[in-house]
């Protein structure tokens, strides 16, 4: 028998259960492990600008980021904006130094927008 570690969702059976929808955690899949998250709400100036945000990991980590418009349309990088701004507000990258995140925004409204974002800072299971 392997050794595994799960945790399952409530109402769920760890012991028994086979479906991996099933678990908030199974060590026998290979699952992106969160090391920190949090939500930041940057003000773009017209024509785009970038932000940053320190990681605090001691390498590089893999980041996933999404962004919520004020319309409560939700989006990942490089997608066109809320239907009210048509395609004029763009998160057009994220990028991931050994200290930063630095999330590039292209701003074309004509004024100020400030959408929120999401971020998940992830171990890197590449090794």
């Amino acid at each position: 028998m392997t050794f595994q570690i799960r945790v399952a969702k409530a109402g769920k059976n760890a012991l028994t259960s086979t479906d991996p929808n099933d678990f908030i955690f199974h060590s026998a899949y290979n699952t992106f492990k969160i090391l920190a998250t949090g939500t930041f709400s940057p003000t773009s100036a017209s024509g785009g600008n970038s932000h940053t945000v320190a990681h605090g990991q001691s390498f590089i980590p893999f980041v996933f980021t999404m962004i919520k418009f004020a319309d409560g349309r939700v989006s990942l990088a490089g997608s066109h904006s809320a239907a009210a701004l048509g395609s004029s507000f763009q998160l057009a990258s994220v990028k991931v130094d050994a200290t930063n995140i630095t999330y590039t925004f292209t701003n074309n409204t004509g004024g100020n927008y400030t959408p929120t974002l999401r971020y998940y800072i992830c171990e890197i299971p590449l090794a």
